[in-house]
């Protein structure tokens, strides 16, 4: 039989380890040397005779079979099944064709994917790793009801094209309930998008180009992050602390660097659960303002105060046009029915309504059909206050679960609203070897290195309060108080516990 494995990782290399492993694969399918049929190795066993991660391999195969050289078949592992096999005949180098922006997008996103890796096929009891609403939240015959109230209205044209700066009537919407945060905007200013990564994507493309500098709260939204590095953008980051981003070194930055833009989540921030403070606003957009450096507002939590409402958004202080502002439905209501918006001044909407125009025609009709459909009921503003009064009781839930276990060295976030806890653990501890003690007793949380551009701090994490319920969050908290335990290397003082333990804001 030949070795199929012939080979060893070369470490001064320009490609990567998995790259290698599949272009030998490929070679001697190719080749002919390894015939259809013939089953390549155990993921475990090829790590180990490698000397690389699991995770590299599962990564090799998976290239493998999207370019259609082998086939996973379940019980018999992953076999060859190229129909060229033994012929001189190579498919598409895909990653070789692949621009710029797709070969960053797959280096910064090799993280998250390794998280992906670590979850999948995890039997779960409690998951704090998710950004998501309660789906329990919306009883599923509201919708229902409201689709059947769309569809006896409108007939087909319920899932029509609209207009692509959106519906009228989802626009008017908007309107109205941005005047409850103070942020007056006419329905014509408003463009309707996919969510607000959508619409943060769309900015990128009007304002950016590669090797542009961007100003970023640091930690930050670790998706925004990775569209952000996709893009070959260098970062400056800017420490988060219990009053949001630290504006008193912005100055410093805007002038010796003079970014493009400037993307903060000022309220309930994303992983922090931080409110940047109305001083702090004021004085961020006057920096803006003679700098002349735009501010993104992403502003996807808003709506989600616990008891008293934030400050207004950044935007609502804005009477010159240095602000672009995001938000969305999706955290509020549901994720999928994926309608968000943008306001910024007519040449940036603008711009960035030809973008969507060529590259989705428009935005989603039927998710603002069931939006608006909610609001003329009155079933918007129940699902807002359910969220509020849910989220505040299972943040106080986490809040009581951490208190109780008496971590020593072990800080977190009381956030006033969103759906996050930050916590930091002893400076000893990994949170992705954290990670791995907790998922084999079924309880998961994302990492917080993802949300650093440099992967680090390392020991920090992301905690959600918005979908495990208040004896999940019991459970779960104990199953990571347990493994927090194990991994700190000194042992508790009874008589220093007030001292360590306790929340950050």
């Amino acid at each position: 039989m030949v070795d199929s494995v012939h080979f060893k990782i070369d470490p001064e290399a320009k490609a990567p380890a998995y790259i290698q492993i599949r272009d030998h694969f490929r070679q001697r399918i190719g080749q002919g040397d390894l015939p259809n049929g013939r089953r390549l190795p155990a993921e475990r066993e090829l790590a180990s005779r490698l000397g690389v991660s699991r995770t590299t391999v599962v990564r090799a195969y998976d290239e493998l079979k999207a370019g259609g050289w082998v086939r996973g078949h379940v019980g018999r592992g992953t076999i060859v099944a190229f129909e060229h096999a033994g012929l001189d005949v190579q498919p598409v180098a895909w990653p070789a064709c692949f621009s710029g922006m797709a070969r960053r997008i797959a280096r910064h996103a090799e993280t998250a994917e390794r998280l992906s890796t670590q979850l999948r096929g995890r039997p779960l009891d409690v998951s704090f790793a998710q950004g998501l609403p309660d789906p329990n939240l919306l009883p599923s015959e509201w919708l229902t009801e409201a689709w059947g109230r769309i569809v006896d209205r409108l007939g087909t044209a319920a899932v029509g094209s609209c207009p692509v700066r959106g519906t009228p009537a989802v626009r008017e919407l908007v309107s109205q309930r941005s005047r409850q945060r103070q942020l007056d905007v006419d329905p014509e200013s408003i463009t309707m998008v996919n969510g607000s990564q959508h619409g943060l994507d769309l900015l990128l493309r009007v304002l950016v180009e590669p090797g542009d500098t961007v100003l970023v709260e640091v930690p930050t939204y670790y998706v925004a992050l990775q569209s952000f590095l996709s893009r070959g953008l260098r970062i400056l980051g800017v420490p988060v602390d219990e009053h949001g981003m630290d504006v008193e070194r912005v100055e410093l930055l805007l002038s010796r660097y003079r970014p493009r833009l400037i993307y903060t989540v000022p309220t309930y921030q994303n992983p922090t659960g931080a409110t940047m403070s109305l001083e702090r606003r004021e004085r961020l957009l006057a920096l803006a303002q003679q700098y002349q450096v735009p501010i993104v507002e992403d502003d996807p939590f808003g709506d989600l105060h616990y008891d008293t409402p934030p400050p207004p958004p950044i935007k609502a202080l804005d009477k010159h046009g240095h602000v672009l502002y995001l938000s969305t439905f999706s955290k509020s209501v549901a994720p999928g029915l994926r309608v968000g918006w943008l306001i910024a001044p007519d040449p940036v909407a603008d711009r960035a309504a030809q973008l969507n125009g060529m590259a989705e025609l428009h935005p989603n009709t039927m998710g603002q059909h069931i939006v608006a459909e909610f609001a003329e009921r009155g079933r918007l503003n129940k699902l807002v206050s359910r969220a509020r009064t849910t989220y505040r009781a299972r943040s106080q839930a986490m809040d009581r679960a951490l208190r109780d276990a008496r971590l020593p060295d072990v800080r977190w976030t009381l956030p006033g609203g969103g759906l996050f806890v930050w916590l930091e653990l002893p400076k000893s501890i990994d949170a992705s070897h954290l990670l791995e003690r907790t998922l084999d007793r079924g309880v998961a949380f994302l990492p917080g290195g993802l949300m650093f551009p440099t992967g680090t701090p390392r020991n920090v994490c992301r905690l959600n309060v918005s979908v495990p319920d208040e004896a999940a969050i019991e459970r779960g908290i104990g199953v990571l108080a347990t493994c927090v335990k194990q991994l700190h290397r000194r042992p508790l003082d009874p008589r220093k516990v007030q001292e360590v333990v306790g929340p950050i804001v």
